[in-house]
């Protein structure tokens, strides 16, 4: 194993994209619990701290064309790859950057600007405290008034259990020296027999049962990161929100959309006991209590200002929802919900459509009797189970020509790599989750629309499929035979067309002129 200031180094990151950073996703959750967002019709400025390799920050650049973005990893290989997609998708308000947090805290950096938002996914939690105290050094130098910190990190309690599961990893790493991808495959085997032997702790804690699935069956790229570095630490959120006080930091919403609104995941009893608690910092460690997080999505604000009523309403009117996937029935999640006939239905057949402005859905027949926050419940809960996005009205036409280079070019990485799972939105100025066929059907359907040869297409994504040995594409089920496989391609394919393709026109990935 490799490390670099405790940091694993010697293995790279999944490729990942998190919608969770976007700039239209933070200040939307800012929205939900009462604050000022940034706005988003004016070119802003972003940074990602420890971008990994890179495919966020892409993402983001070609959807956001008139915003400037930088993201920093100090893995040269990290940095690499990330260049090159940009440098691929032509996006010239993209810049990567291989240096420290030390190296950034410092102004070491020339000509970085102020920034509107700064998003750590993960690494937080996953460096030493001196690397921690860097990172609120540069939030101090370079945040700027009202900017929005986006901070994920694995949290206490939900990890308690498990740090002990962390634990025996790092020990059995550090004495068995070796890459990380074999640290990994031996760990997992000390593991196995530590389970066969059957010791108490384990079947004592049943919260454990996650994280040992995960042991087994993610792949070491991801292991690594997760338990391996030299100042991992699962954090409570009171720690968290003190260090970024330090850097004139409020708490503002959690990232988790749903997470605003403790009524639609807290009973009365719950509610009613942290509504005595008036230290935030504590009501949230107290909330992480009762949920039992192991995972919290904290956004804070430099700055923070509560939303009056008649703010709130002038950002309905400047806020909107886009279908994020097709509207179709058998939703269990959302069907078993007691409204949802009522409320959610009405709204999703609309966003069918199109994409509405708060404003517009508030006046639709459920809503118009109803208080803001009715719809805003409903939102939040649509965004959380990806049904929704959000997006943000602009005051000028978004280009989405950088977003449809970037798309062709990750439709062209996955002829051989199943990695970059999303495509470009330059309506939500974010990423929309997209399979493997999806993304192999995209430039046909970017540059023909449904005037397509189906037939071919289909024949095309099987001799890819088989080429990458993906039985994940087909859901885990391999076909009976070829023709049966075929069948499968050909209605994937078709539905994709019928389905996704008019997503793909409302959010500008493709041009909304195809045929």
């Amino acid at each position: 194993m490799t490390r670099n200031d405790g940091y694993v180094s010697d293995i790279t990151y999944p490729v990942s994209f998190f919608k969770e950073q976007s700039p239209a996703h933070l200040s939307f959750a800012c929205i939900l619990n009462g604050y000022e967002p940034v706005a988003l019709d004016r070119p802003f400025t972003y940074m990602e701290l420890g971008c990994g390799r890179g495919l966020t920050s892409n993402v983001l650049a070609a959807a956001n064309p008139h915003a400037r973005f930088f993201a920093s990893d100090f893995n040269p290989a990290h940095i690499l790859g990330a260049r090159e997609l940009a440098e691929a998708a032509e996006l010239k308000n993209m810049t990567f950057l291989e240096n420290s947090f030390e190296e950034l805290a410092a102004g070491k950096v020339e000509d970085l600007p102020r920034f509107d938002f700064v998003s750590l996914y993960g690494v937080y939690s996953w460096v030493h405290a001196g690397n921690r105290r860097q990172i609120v050094d540069f939030l101090k130098r370079y945040l700027k008034p009202g900017g929005i910190v986006f901070l994920s990190y694995n949290a206490m309690p939900g990890w308690c259990a498990a740090t002990v599961l962390q634990r025996l990893i790092r020990l059995h790493a550090d004495l068995h020296p070796n890459d990380s991808a074999a640290q990994i495959d031996q760990a997992r085997d000390f593991i196995g027999r530590l389970q066969h032997a059957g010791p108490r702790f384990l079947s004592r804690n049943a919260s454990l049962s996650p994280y040992m699935e995960s042991l087994k069956d993610s792949g070491n790229d991801y292991l690594a990161h997760e338990y391996l570095h030299d100042g991992w630490s699962a954090l409570y959120h009171a720690d968290v929100a003190h260090d970024m006080a330090a850097a004139k930091l409020d708490y503002a919403a959690s990232a988790l959309m749903t997470q605003n609104f403790p009524e639609l995941y807290l009973t009365p009893e719950q509610q009613q006991f942290l509504g005595t608690i008036s230290h935030a910092a504590l009501r949230e460690t107290a909330r992480d209590c009762i949920m039992n997080t192991s995972l919290r999505q904290d956004v804070f604000i430099r700055g923070a200002r509560r939303l009056s009523p008649a703010r709130l309403a002038t950002w309905m009117s400047r806020t909107g929802l886009a279908l994020s996937r097709p509207n179709v029935s058998g939703d269990p999640k959302l069907e078993a919900l007691v409204d949802f006939d009522e409320l959610y239905a009405p709204l999703l057949d609309a966003l069918r459509k199109r994409p509405h402005r708060l404003s517009e859905l508030a006046l639709l027949p459920p809503y118009a009797q109803r208080p803001a926050a009715d719809l805003l419940k409903v939102a939040a809960r649509l965004i959380t189970n990806s049904r929704v996005a959000p997006y943000f009205v602009q005051t000028a036409a978004i280009d989405p020509a950088p977003a449809q280079r970037l798309n062709m070019e990750l439709a062209r990485l996955s002829e051989t790599s199943d990695e970059h799972q999303v495509l470009a939105s330059p309506l939500l100025g974010s990423g929309t989750e997209a399979g493997l066929i999806q993304r192999l059907v995209y430039p046909f359907a970017a540059q023909l629309g449904k005037d397509v040869d189906v037939e071919l297409i289909s024949r095309h994504v099987a001799t890819v499929i088989a080429a990458q040995e993906n039985p994940s594409a087909q859901d885990g089920q391999a076909a009976d035979s070829p023709e049966m496989r075929h069948e499968e391609i050909l209605g994937t394919v078709r539905a994709i067309l019928e389905l996704r393709l008019p997503i793909w026109m409302q959010h500008g990935a493709v041009a909304k002129c195809a045929p």
